[in-house]
């Protein structure tokens, strides 16, 4: 059986300004299957911005993105992004004690 060395998501030299700022310049990545994945670093270098230019709440200006080796148009919604699998949760320290992570993330 051979392995897929596809990357799960690819992003690709992606740009995306706030008016003069410009909070993503030439940003990609890639996420292999099976590879947990951080983003670090001082808070207004850009994480959030990536991962909502990620998962659809943010255009940007330009740049591509593929999900399980297909391209997502930039344009999509986030609802239609999260209908191809890739969502966000946000930190959330109000979790209910009696359900699991599944549940607490749903």
């Amino acid at each position: 059986m051979s392995e897929n060395k596809e990357p799960i998501l690819k992003v690709e030299d992606i740009h995306i300004s706030f008016g003069g700022l410009k909070a993503l310049n030439g940003v990609s990545l890639e996420v292999n299957p099976g590879e947990i994945m951080a983003i670090i670093g001082p808070n207004g270098a850009g994480k959030t911005t990536m991962l909502n230019v990620i998962n659809g709440v943010y255009t940007p200006d330009e740049g591509r993105i593929f999900f399980e080796g297909q391209e997502r148009p930039l344009k999509m919604k986030p609802h239609h992004v999260a209908e191809m699998g890739i969502a966000r949760t946000f930190q959330n320290l109000a979790l209910f004690k009696g359900m699991d992570t599944w549940c607490n993330i749903m």
